[in-house]
Formats: structure tokens, sequence, C-alpha cells
């Protein structure tokens, strides 16, 4: 029997949710990882994305800033390491140093991406749109690239565990 719930537990009852990387550039030109759980697909022609940030997020701002962000699928190994990309900011700190995540180059671009990473979407922004205590970016893809022996992770029981998907 469908009883209510609060708004906050629908994501326990939709597990596993996407969860991504938001890859920026910083202003020394190191790049920036942050987590986040709302992301999706928008449209395949064009193709595009979106995501939803908090609106002091310091990626968020490096979005609005300099229009260019990759999104990243994080791989099985950076489980630990995407719980803690998504608990501090980096404004002041290099996450990547921190975490001791190895990072790869993504042609064209100055952001970098995690070594482990399943899918990235190279983008430009292409709108952001208020939305309660969130700002929602809507970007248009201009590459893709993916690896296929990656395992992609995925949020899980309203977002406190973070692992891949198990296939059946």
């Amino acid at each position: 029997m469908m009883q209510e719930i609060d708004f906050v537990k629908a994501p326990v009852f939709t597990s596993p949710n996407s969860l991504v990387l938001i890859c920026t550039e910083k202003p020394d030109g190191a790049t920036n990882l942050a987590t986040v759980s709302f992301f999706t697909y928008l449209s395949y022609e064009p193709p595009m994305i979106g995501f939803a940030m908090g609106r002091k997020s310091f990626s968020a701002q490096r979005v609005r800033e300099t229009g260019k962000v990759i999104v990243a699928v994080p791989g099985r190994s950076l489980a630990g390491i995407a719980m803690g990309c998504g608990t501090v900011s980096g404004r002041d700190m290099d996450k990547a140093a921190a975490f001791r995540v190895k990072l790869q180059p993504v042609p064209g671009s100055a952001i970098q991406i995690p070594e482990d990473t399943k899918v990235a979407f190279a983008a430009s922004l292409r709108e952001t749109v208020e939305t309660g205590d969130h700002v929602l970016y809507i970007c248009d893809v201009e590459k893709v690239y993916g690896d296929e022996e990656k395992e992609a992770l995925f949020a899980w029981n309203g977002f406190s565990k973070i692992a891949p998907a198990v296939k059946k």
C-alpha cells in the first residue's frame, strides 16, 4: 500500500542513482572535482546533459565563470574518493592532490579527469535555472569519451553509499 513519505526519502526508493564528478578548471589551472548525484540526460539532438548543484558550490561558480565542464562518471576505485570530494570544498584545497586522484588529460581541454573514469562528457554551459536551493546547469555536450573496461559507480540508499551496480 502506498504511503506518503518525505521528499528526501524518495532517493532511497529509486536507488541506485546516477553519480558523477563535476570537473572544472580552478583559477590556478588545477582541476577541481565535486561529486553530484543530481545528473541526467536532457536531449539527443542536440546532445545535452544537466546537473544540479548547491548555489554556493565552488564548482558551480567555476562552471558559470568559464562556461566549461567535464562531467565524469567515476570508476570503482574512486568510491571512497567520490564520497570525500562531495564533502569538502575545492575553493581552498586541491582535492585531486589531497585524495591522491590520478588525473588524465582530455583532448582539447585544460580540464583533466580521473584516470578511472567510465564516461566523460566535455560540455559547454548553455543556461542555468534556479531550482530551490540548487541551480540546474543545462549543458551542450561537445565530446563524449568512454572506457568499456571501467565499472561505473552509483549512489545508493539515499546517497549514503557509493558502489557499482550489481549485474544479475
